[in-house]
């Protein structure tokens, strides 16, 4: 009940800040560079036919309630996040993964948007983009080694300015807000704990985590601090090895799950399993103590999922019931 009233109160400021606001100005300006570029993009108007080529913007968009702007969308990593089930079926799917520059184009695109990678040689360069006078927006959330869950909010707010659509980018950013403040409550006076967090190993041993950025920023926020971070490494994600991890003695190991579901943990008790029988890593604090926590990439990097992720790693690192 209290979060409720939090929530509803938080709406209700939001509402009382904005509803008195003129109309969006157009145009709209932003600089972007992209695949090595130098960009400046406008919208002259609120665009009626976004193209989101990453499955986080996607979301982000429909937790605005823009899925009737959307012309379609691309690339679903995993399962759409559930309360945003229902909006993402009205949207046309245009490819598994990125779309060819023709079927992009015969969308029709006005705006488009995504993480940085989909406007490379991997997908469509954006320069061909450009080059058609569709704007690109990569959220600064996505691209800043310093960001935080305060860099994702001002994202939201940029797309409400883009589209028109700034009283429920305040409404969602004040939501969210609430829940945090919530969770932040509930942990007062408990102690810190360090993590380190596992995606993966390569051919060589080394691992794949996270340094610097929004994953290591937004876990701060309970009091789980990244062992890896402040190492020199000016990085989001990159490689490590395992004798860095051995000499912090992490207390928590967050393993990232690519399961074939949401409620599949096959890749989790996998990774578990491997952790816990390697005899180099037998005295770490968290294999001793069983101290292993799940999460799927798309909690810990940015999008709409990053609070209610911390809601639930913080009744599991700290032992707090927040729900």
């Amino acid at each position: 009940m209290k979060r409720r009233i939090l929530m509803l109160l938080a709406l209700a400021l939001s509402m009382c800040l904005t509803c008195g606001a003129a109309l969006a100005e157009y145009p709209v300006t932003w600089n972007q560079n992209l695949d090595g570029n130098d960009y400046e993009f406008t919208v002259e108007a609120a665009p009626e036919r976004a193209v989101s080529m990453s499955q986080a913007t996607t979301e982000m968009l429909l937790a605005l309630g823009l899925c009737d702007r959307m012309a379609g969308s691309a690339f679903l990593e995993e399962e759409i996040y559930e309360p945003l089930a229902g909006d993402y079926a009205k949207v046309e799917v245009l490819s598994e993964k990125w779309p060819s520059y023709e079927v992009f184009m015969a969308a029709a695109p006005d705006f488009t948007t995504g993480w940085a990678v989909p406007f490379t040689q991997r997908a469509i360069p954006a320069v061909d983009i450009a080059a058609q006078n569709v704007p690109i927006y990569v959220p600064e959330s996505m691209l800043r080694t310093d960001a935080t869950l305060d860099t994702l909010f001002d994202d939201f707010r940029m797309y409400g300015k883009i589209f028109d659509a700034e009283e429920a980018a305040e409404a969602y950013v004040a939501s969210e807000q609430a829940k945090l403040s919530e969770v932040q409550a509930k942990l007062e006076g408990l102690d810190e704990v360090s993590c380190f967090i596992y995606d993966s190993t390569d051919e060589d041993d080394q691992i794949y985590t996270a340094f610097e950025g929004y994953t290591t920023n937004l876990l701060k926020l309970i009091g789980a601090n990244n062992i890896l971070s402040g190492k020199g490494v000016d990085k989001t994600w990159d490689y490590a090895g395992w004798e860095q991890v051995l000499a912090e003695n992490p207390q928590y190991i967050i393993i990232c799950d690519y399961s074939t579901s949401i409620r599949n943990t096959d890749d989790f008790d996998a990774k578990v399993e491997k952790l816990k029988s390697n005899p180099a890593l037998a005295e770490l604090d968290a294999v001793k103590n069983d101290h292993f926590v799940r999460v799927r990439l798309s909690e810990i990097t940015p999008g709409v999922r990053s609070v209610d992720a911390l809601v639930r790693l913080a009744e599991e690192i700290h032992g707090v019931e927040i729900q």
